[in-house]
This record gives structure tokens, sequence and C-alpha cells, in this order.
């Protein structure tokens, strides 16, 4: 007599068996790391990111450099404005240098309020740069203004002869600042000035422009 052959139930119970609870079989192990399963990063996650970046940190730089020439521009073009002193009388020649100095002031103004209006520098030394640029017209300002205004107050001759013999000290002043002082000895922000339109513009001449005689 041959052995009868296990019944449907029991294959049914042995499937189920499988399904729940493995009837002690080991568990399958985790697909190991890389396989075809683990997803793999994309080129652009680790390449085009940091590529970017710098691209916009180069834009950034060299918009802030060209906002900082044509801060100090607004000074070359006022000082290229200025009037001629009249030296026929010492009246004149008082009204005339004071006339003179109230140009100069306002061309320091309006490179001051430039200053004041950019953005944070993207390279942190620019603002250094510009502290110290800050710094250095506000205190040939107020020397011109010193000057405008003993000027503005002397009557006789020799008070204004003493007043004129003082607008010198500003002008001095303001001859030996290098426009660009910080920015050519910047690698950043030097590279960033040789592709800013206002930069090339004030540097054809001299690479260290100043009001000074050439």
């Amino acid at each position: 007599m041959r052995p009868r052959s296990p019944g449907l139930a029991a294959v049914l119970a042995a499937g189920l068996c499988l399904v729940l609870t493995g009837c002690g079989q080991q568990p399958p192990q985790a697909a190991p790391a890389g396989s075809a399963q683990a997803p793999r990063p994309t080129p652009s996650s680790t390449t085009a990111a940091p590529g970017q970046d710098r691209l916009h940190r180069q834009r950034a730089t060299t918009e802030w450099v060209d906002g900082y020439c044509t801060a100090v521009s607004a000074l070359v073009d006022s000082m290229s404005s200025i009037p001629e002193i009249d030296p026929s009388t010492p009246r004149k020649a008082s009204r005339t240098s004071s006339e003179l100095l109230g140009v100069v002031i306002g061309g320091l103004d309006r490179t001051l309020r430039n200053l004041d209006d950019l953005e944070p520098s993207p390279v942190p030394v620019g603002d250094m740069v510009k502290g110290r640029a800050v710094a250095d017209y506000t205190r040939i300002r107020e020397r011109a203004v010193s000057a405008k205004e003993q000027l503005d107050a002397a009557v006789r001759d020799d008070t204004r002869r003493a007043a004129i013999d003082a607008v010198d000290g500003p002008l001095e002043d303001l001859g030996k600042v290098n426009l660009l002082e910080g920015i050519g000895s910047t690698p950043e922000l030097a590279a960033a000035s040789k592709r800013a339109v206002t930069c090339r513009k004030l540097t054809e001449q001299d690479p260290s422009p100043s009001l000074g005689p050439a």
C-alpha cells in the first residue's frame, strides 16, 4: 500500500508558516551598501552646488567692488569741477577758496553716502577696506569744513589770508589718498576690480589712482 501524499490542507499550512514566522529560518540579510538597491548620489548634488556657490560669490564680489569704485568716483567727478581761486584781492581769494572747499565737501558727502549704502562685502576684508576709507574721508571732510568756516567768518584781510592758508591742509590730505587702498592688495578684491567696469575706468592711467598730482 503506497503512502498517502500530503493533503492540500497540509501544504497550505506549511506556506502560511513560512509567511508568518519563517518556521525557524533565518531572516533575509539586508542588501550590502553599494548594491543595486542602494540609492547613489547624483552628480549634480556633489559637483554642481560648489561650482554654483563659487560663481555666485564671484559675481557678488564684482558687484560690491564696482559699487565701491562708483562711490569714490563721485569724489573724482567733484574734484574735476572745482573752481579756481581768484588771488586778485584777499576778499576774492577768501570767497573763491570757500567755494572750492564747498565743492570738495559736497564730493566727500556723496562718496561717504554711497559707501554707507553698500551692502556688506561678500569678502570680509572688504568691510575693513570700506571702514578705513570712511574714516579717512570723514577726517578730511571735518578738516575741510573747519577751514571753510574759518574763511566764511573772516572779515579783515589779515584773517582772510590766515584762513586761505588753512585751505591747503585738507587738499593735501585728499591728494595723498589712494582711492582703491586695500582693494589691490587683496587677491579676491583685486580680481573683482579687473572685472568691474567702473574700477577699470579709475585704473586706466594708474593702478593706484589718487587725486594728487600725477
